[in-house]
């Protein structure tokens, strides 16, 4: 069972760091995770070695996050607020040096950025396969430096219509089983860390903990890390969402 895991319901954070960081931690039976409310950048000169650099960055596509108009099989959308940072330019650079692999998703937006070699992995949205008729995109990329191959991973997770039972806390929320085969692609070790630093409703978490690894998560948003301290905290309590 973790401890520390019981959050008040306006502040989830035990301690405050320097520049106004607030730091949580949570210990499970199997791994650990170590969240930061911040600007990751702030956070990344005191972080300890990573293993793994695992993240879906805002990457500059301002994306209108109203997804209130739109129905679905899981039911009808809903207006979220903007991504902060989503209205600039994503630089890799600084997390290319942190950790032994990285998997970053979104880059074909900054892959001019990006070192030559590496892999490149493929989340089909559609499941299926089949072209989608509305307005998302089927497939999002990522770029990983394990590797030179293109592997894909497929699950219904488009929009609204997603089959799927975690529910939608973040407007670009990834399924955990994305996130753990992520995990799995970047070689990460069990009992290895890996770090997210964009990591929103904490998805990434989710599935380090199920696959034994401890995480480290950075998070801008006080509401995404209030989720994320959440829904982190119940899975390392064993209840799964």
């Amino acid at each position: 069972m973790s401890t520390n895991s019981t959050l008040p319901p306006e502040t989830p954070a035990e301690a405050r760091s320097g520049g106004g960081v607030v730091l949580q931690r949570l210990v499970g039976r199997h791994s650990t995770a170590t969240l930061y409310l911040g600007d990751c950048l702030d956070v990344l000169p005191t972080l300890p070695p990573v293993d793994s650099v695992i993240s879906d960055p805002p990457y500059g596509m301002n994306l209108n996050t109203d997804f209130s108009g739109m129905n679905g099989w899981s039911g009808k959308g809903h207006k979220y607020e903007r991504i902060i940072g989503d209205d600039q330019p994503f630089d890799p650079k600084p997390w290319l040096k942190v950790g032994k692999t990285q998997v970053l998703w979104g880059a074909q937006y900054f892959c001019h950025s990006l070192p030559e070699n590496g892999g490149w992995l493929v989340f089909n949205k559609r499941g299926d396969g089949k072209p989608s008729e509305i307005c998302f995109g089927d497939c999002e990329l990522a770029w990983c430096n394990v590797g030179q191959s293109v592997r894909m991973c497929s699950k219904m997770w488009h929009g609204v219509a997603r089959w799927a039972s975690e529910g939608r806390l973040h407007p670009t929320q990834k399924p955990v089983y994305l996130m753990a085969w992520c995990i799995e692609q970047a070689k990460t070790p069990e009992g290895g860390t890996v770090l997210d630093p964009y990591m929103g409703s904490g998805t990434t978490g989710i599935a380090a903990a199920r696959l034994h690894r401890n995480f480290i998560g950075i998070e801008r948003d006080a509401a995404h890390y209030k989720t994320a301290c959440d829904r982190i905290a119940h899975e390392l309590d064993g209840a799964l969402l």
